[in-house]
């Protein structure tokens, strides 16, 4: 080793993407806001620290940065990019996002919004028997994606989306993406919506939402198994609420780490 060829922190510009599961998920994060930005308003950025999506519509998770480094001081430089990137969307709620902890950034106009737990389950192909009445659809139609979204933003709740026209929080254009999109039916009647993205080595459950009338008539398991084994080869990973993470350590997912996530509210 020497003094030109510093150790690896698992974290630089010219490292592998594959060196970490944890990295793995940060960049595969990464193109789940690419695809999500698909619409016709969007905008992209991204450079060596970060990458920034605003998808120009009113759902906050769709409007996020997400951090390619750790950041230890409120005067790092990629903060200021990342406020000037959204500068442009004061109408609306933008987020940041962290795998690892962050300065207070309360001065510079971010409220925290909390600390998400990042699980992981180990590759495996799961055969999980279904109760009666579930069924899961791919969604491969237009009028599949209006129904997913309206069971997403009812069940979630998005209720920054709730007054919005169709295609506003899940545009047409998702479906020329690589994100997998599915629906959960109890009975026939489409009570749950779920979203899943293959690359970079892992299987990123990133998106869920049920109705009321699915909750406990186990569709949300089986939501989960379909996009565990869509690539069993793979490890299977999500940052999830408090609320659902018992679900997912039930069904053998580790909870590994909490995330970092900061909130900037409309008009900062």
């Amino acid at each position: 080793m020497t003094d030109d060829q510093p150790l690896a922190t698992g974290w630089g510009a010219a490292e592998p993407i594959d060196d970490s599961v944890l990295r793995r998920f940060v960049f595969n994060q990464a193109d789940v806001l690419r695809a999500m930005a698909s619409g016709p308003a969007a905008r992209q950025a991204a450079d060596d620290d970060v990458v920034m999506v605003d998808s120009g519509g009113p759902v906050a998770y769709n409007n996020m940065a997400v951090l390619l480094r750790p950041i230890t001081s409120v005067d790092d430089p990629v903060l200021d990019r990342v406020v000037d990137f959204y500068a442009e969307a004061t109408d609306r709620l933008r987020l940041l996002l962290s795998v690892w902890p962050l300065p207070d950034l309360s001065a510079q106009g971010w409220q925290l919004g909390g600390h998400p737990m990042f699980v992981v389950r180990a590759p495996a192909s799961v055969t999980a028997s279904t109760r009666d009445g579930v069924e899961v659809r791919d969604v491969t139609t237009v009028d599949d994606l209006r129904v997913l979204e309206r069971v997403a933003v009812d069940g979630y709740p998005i209720d920054e989306a709730r007054d919005s026209p169709p295609g506003d929080a899940f545009p047409d254009a998702l479906l020329d993406t690589d994100l997998s999109l599915r629906l959960g039916l109890v009975d026939g009647e489409p009570v749950s919506a779920a979203a899943a993205f293959d690359a970079h080595g892992v299987v990123n459950l990133c998106f869920a939402a049920t109705l009321d009338a699915g909750r406990r008539r186990g569709v949300w398991s089986a939501l989960v198994w379909a996009r565990v084994n869509q690539a069993p080869d793979q490890p299977s990973v999500a940052f999830t609420s408090d609320d659902s993470q018992p679900g997912f350590v039930k069904m053998g997912f580790l909870p590994m780490t909490r995330f970092t996530l900061y909130v900037r509210p409309p008009g900062s």
